[in-house]
């Protein structure tokens, strides 16, 4: 075949194809739009991952991070990041994961095991860990009604700070299979007397603390004191895995800064 031909050829297949192209009919399909409010959802969840990301960022500049990286068998209910505390409102605006210095983190853990090991159907429930000191200071304030001497047995003083603000605390106490907490005696935040350690002694002459009540507070005592937690005499679920001033020396204490909020 010669070169006149082929181009020939070529020049007739072009013109068929491109036909045959132009003979199909492409109709689009339908587009569901979502509802307004959908389009709203989306953006709040993009908003919230972004903050997410932003926290998670900033806390490992401190060296924290999320307990449940660590041992997600841990049970958390971050009271702060909700209106069920003390102060009846949300106040950790800018957390919603429960954050430890990353060593205190892995104590907590053995600690978990150690409980398992003993009761395979309880866990840890944790209240509260890293505590930003801007809130730190709102607790302090909102409690004016004590004398500052007495205030300091249930709030740190901001001045000098908390072991909580630095990540070296946690607030917790124990759980049966069903997330229920055991029984002990006192909730959780319960200013009264019958919450310290101190005055367990009296409670229990007079009957208004249990004897299983105060067994439950022994075992959460006994479980956080195997890797080296010391309990408060004012408070059952505080427990400290060092004191302020080695936490001072130790780690940063938490402030968020304006970027991040």
């Amino acid at each position: 075949m010669n070169a006149k031909i082929l181009f020939s050829a070529l020049f007739i297949s072009l013109i068929f194809f491109s036909c045959e192209e132009k003979s199909v009919q492409v109709y689009p399909k339908e587009v569901e739009i979502a509802p307004a409010q959908d389009e709203q959802e989306v953006k709040d969840s993009i908003a919230e991952v972004k903050l997410d990301s932003v926290t998670t960022s900033y806390m490992k500049t401190f060296n924290l991070i999320d307990v449940l990286t660590v041992d997600p068998t841990i049970q958390i209910d971050l009271r702060y990041a909700t209106t069920n505390n003390f102060m009846g409102r949300v106040l950790y605006d800018t957390l919603n994961a429960l954050y430890l210095q990353e060593d205190v983190a892995l104590r907590i853990s053995k600690c978990q095991a150690y409980l398992k090991a003993k009761f395979p159907n309880y866990s840890l429930l944790i209240y509260d860990g890293v505590r930003p000191l801007e809130v730190q200071r709102e607790m302090w304030n909102a409690l004016d009604t004590i004398p500052a001497a007495q205030r300091g047995k249930f709030v740190s003083n901001p001045s000098y700070g908390s072991v909580h603000n630095f990540g070296a605390a946690v607030d917790v106490t124990i759980c049966d299979q069903t997330g229920t907490p055991l029984d002990m005696g006192a909730d959780y935040d319960d200013f009264r007397d019958i919450a310290f350690p101190s005055k367990e002694w009296k409670f229990l002459a007079s009957g208004e603390l249990t004897t299983e009540q105060h067994t439950n507070r022994k075992l959460l005592r006994e479980v956080m004191k195997s890797q080296r937690f010391r309990g408060i005499p004012s408070e059952w679920w505080h427990f400290n895995a060092l004191s302020r001033n080695q936490a001072v020396a130790k780690y940063k204490k938490l402030i968020f800064e304006s970027g991040v909020n």
